[in-house]
């Protein structure tokens, strides 16, 4: 069972690598000299829980997305920080996709920063009982204001796959997140 549960994952992980390396943008001509300031760039990683009001069915309709975050981040300068991460807001959503609209994230570090970014793009798939999420946007207030900021996320779902199928729907996922802000 400890192997299967171990060979189970390193095929989410190889596949989360693959979607990041095909959803990452192409470097921009800016990227190959980047600004030497410590704080251009934040990678950020850690877990986050997310639950959908009311649960995900086939069909699309209005659901309030509540999501928290734990991360582990480092800057440019090879300095490490803690960060929560939360976001909720109602958007149009089902099994089958979210749709595009804006959804705000404000992730407060340990040094008492806070950057708000505004989300406007999301592309996920799915495949049984794991999806893969990137959410695009920009800091719109605090640290980092005006970066562009992206979010990768491998949400393993709670529920049975066949929630979808069921009144309460889905309901509930955890998973693992990467938060970028940078140029």
């Amino acid at each position: 069972m400890v192997e299967r549960r171990g060979s189970g994952f390193a095929v989410r992980a190889v596949a989360l690598a693959a979607v990041c390396l095909m959803w990452c943008a192409p470097a921009r001509a800016h990227d190959v000299h980047p600004s030497p300031a410590p704080d251009e760039t934040v990678a950020c990683a850690g877990r986050y829980r997310t639950t959908w009001t009311p649960g995900l069915s086939l069909g699309t309709r209005p659901t309030r997305i509540s999501t928290a975050e734990q991360y582990t981040c480092t800057e440019g300068s090879g300095r490490k920080s803690k960060a929560v991460g939360r976001f909720e807001g109602t958007i149009p959503a089902s099994c089958l996709g979210l749709n595009t609209s804006p959804l705000q994230e404000t992730v407060r570090f340990a040094d008492g920063r806070r950057s708000v970014i505004e989300y406007t793009s999301n592309v996920r798939a799915r495949v049984g009982a794991a999806s893969v999420t990137k959410l695009e946007g920009t800091v719109v207030e605090g640290y980092g204001k005006g970066r562009h900021a992206f979010r990768l996320a491998q949400l393993l779902h709670q529920d049975l796959p066949t929630a979808c199928l069921s009144r309460e729907g889905l309901r509930q996922g955890a998973g693992f997140a990467e938060l970028f802000i940078g140029p």
